[in-house]
């Protein structure tokens, strides 16, 4: 314990004393701040909406509070108010109950065209009736009114918070991952490596200790960006324990990073590149179609973002959370078995 403290503790004065580590702590709060600052005007340009609010069209009176939460709502008696107001503008989506089909269906930029749709409407449905057993609700504009009397209590998360928010976390986690490299770096240019081999501390203490500082950064700025994206009333258990779980990610991204490394220069560079690469996964996870996201099935930062975006729109299980926490273990923990000898040359 005495060996892993003084790991630790040489770490916090490494990072401060480095003008790059400096720089890592800092840029979180820059970023958080430039999101808390334009997230409202992001939320009201891109949620402006029409529902119906009358007659056998009528959206429920539950889901129009919540779109009053974060946009800017008009509401008609008819189909056909509404649809006049779609034709003459661009920026306006629209939202209706169809009573034939019994779903849902939202409108997007003059056409109801069931495969253009990814708007406001269809994803505050989504998560209000969050369909667990319905693979397709992600991706899909149409959706059933059956709702599970366990799942009936509607939101209280923005969608733009909802999928900013797992993004910032899986942005901390790869700056976390930054500090580690760059301090394993640090100490192969001292020579602190070679020396551990000749002194009391093992292995496990020297890793253990190069994982503390960068792991508290990340659980300070999580609960620092939970509070300014308005997002602190999610199940802080929850996104912690994801947290937890996916620093494994981050503690084999800075082992890669101090192995390749020889200098710091050289290590950012690597850095850059192997960031680019991780990121893919949590692009993915925010972009792609659900039926295409087998395709980032590989990176374990996908599984964090899924994971994390369920936590923030209040529609997470724990038999979700275990099984996509496990999904997390096994991607990392196959990186690590195919990375493992050049992380021994590289460090040895």
């Amino acid at each position: 314990m005495r060996q892993l403290t003084r790991v630790f503790l040489f770490d916090i004065k490494a990072s401060m004393n480095s003008f790059m580590g400096a720089y890592m702590l800092i840029v979180p709060s820059v970023i958080l701040f430039i999101l808390r600052t334009f997230l409202p005007s992001v939320e009201s340009t891109a949620a402006n909406i029409a529902i119906v609010a009358s007659g056998p069209n009528a959206v429920e009176q539950e889901i129009v509070e919540t779109l009053h939460g974060f946009t800017d709502v008009t509401t008609y008696d008819a189909i056909e108010d509404m649809e006049q107001k779609l034709r003459g503008t661009g920026n306006v989506q629209g939202l209706y109950w169809d009573p034939v089909e019994e779903q849902y269906v939202s409108v997007l930029e003059r056409t109801t065209e069931s495969n253009t749709i990814f708007s406001v409407g269809s994803r505050v449905v989504r998560q209000h009736y969050f369909r667990k057993d319905n693979p397709n609700a992600p991706y899909i504009n149409r959706y059933s009114y059956t709702v599970p009397p366990e799942l009936s209590h509607r939101t209280r998360t923005s969608p733009v918070a909802s999928t900013g928010g797992p993004i910032f976390i899986g942005f901390m986690l790869i700056i976390s991952g930054f500090i580690i490299g760059m301090n394993i770096v640090n100490d192969k240019e001292l020579g602190t490596i070679q020396a551990i081999r000749v002194s009391p501390a093992s292995k496990v203490d020297y890793f253990a200790g190069k994982s503390i500082f960068p792991f508290l950064v990340t659980a300070f700025y999580t609960i620092v960006g939970l509070l300014m994206l308005k997002l602190i009333h999610v199940n802080i258990l929850q996104t912690y324990l994801v947290v937890v779980v996916s620093f494994t990610v981050i503690l084999l991204f800075g082992l890669v990073l101090g192995a390749l490394g020889k200098n710091e220069n050289e290590m950012i560079g690597y850095g850059k590149l192997l960031s680019m690469v991780v990121m893919l996964g949590v692009l993915g996870g925010t972009l792609l179609p659900d039926n295409w996201l087998w395709i980032v099935w590989w990176s374990p930062l996908y599984w964090v973002y899924d994971v994390l975006h369920e936590v923030f729109t209040e529609s997470a299980t724990w038999g979700g959370i275990g099984w996509k926490s496990a999904a997390i273990l096994f991607t990392t923990g196959v990186y690590f078995l195919l990375l493992k000898k050049k992380i021994v040359r590289g460090l040895s």
